[in-house]
């Protein structure tokens, strides 16, 4: 009898296991390697981070950014907030203020070491509406501020954010598909 005329043999359990074993359970390990050390799906559940982030977009934070670098000003960042923020969600909001530098908020504008900066990124709508008193940003710490400033519980509140708890730097949306690209 030829190979040809042969009846193709049963795919049996004990295949389907050994394919299984063979495929899908390296890409569990490899996924859940990379979502515990380099990438992690998130979320913006408010406003605060409007128009450039907005409410629901979800989009890839980069663990393995801050391993060879500090963050910068400007980076959006996922971090662990504070206590005194009272809350346990991870936050994500743009680094403004760096360690030894000194912090204020006056007439809308940012001013650090006591010059203005300028912030593109924020559209006039958005800049916020009230001062604050000058603050030095301690070591090993950052300060931070939503974009969508009237609408953003940030350090203005609650103070400056540990370096130490960062998870991430906000990377590539993802969704929705028309807003898909880099977080800026």
């Amino acid at each position: 009898m030829s190979k040809s005329n042969q009846k193709p043999s049963k795919y049996t359990m004990k295949q389907f296991l050994g394919d299984v074993v063979e495929v899908v359970v390296p890409a569990v390990i490899l996924f859940l390697i990379i979502h515990q050390f380099f990438l992690e799906a998130r979320f913006v559940p408010t406003p605060s981070m409007v128009p450039n982030i907005e409410v629901q977009d979800r989009f890839l934070s980069n663990k393995t950014a801050y391993w060879f670098r500090k963050p910068e000003r400007f980076d959006v960042v996922v971090f662990k907030p504070p206590a005194a923020a009272g809350s346990k969600e991870d936050f994500v909001k743009r680094v403004i203020g760096l360690p030894g530098e000194r912090i204020m908020l006056s007439g809308g504008v940012v001013y650090i070491d006591g010059k203005p900066i300028a912030e593109p990124f924020i559209p006039v709508e958005r800049v916020a509406a009230f001062d604050n008193e000058e603050v030095v940003v301690p070591a090993g710490e950052i300060f931070v501020m939503g974009d969508n400033r009237n609408n953003s519980r940030d350090s203005r509140r609650w103070g400056t954010v540990p370096i130490k708890n960062i998870k991430g730097q906000a990377w590539v949306r993802f969704w929705p598909l028309k807003r898909m690209g880099l977080v800026k």
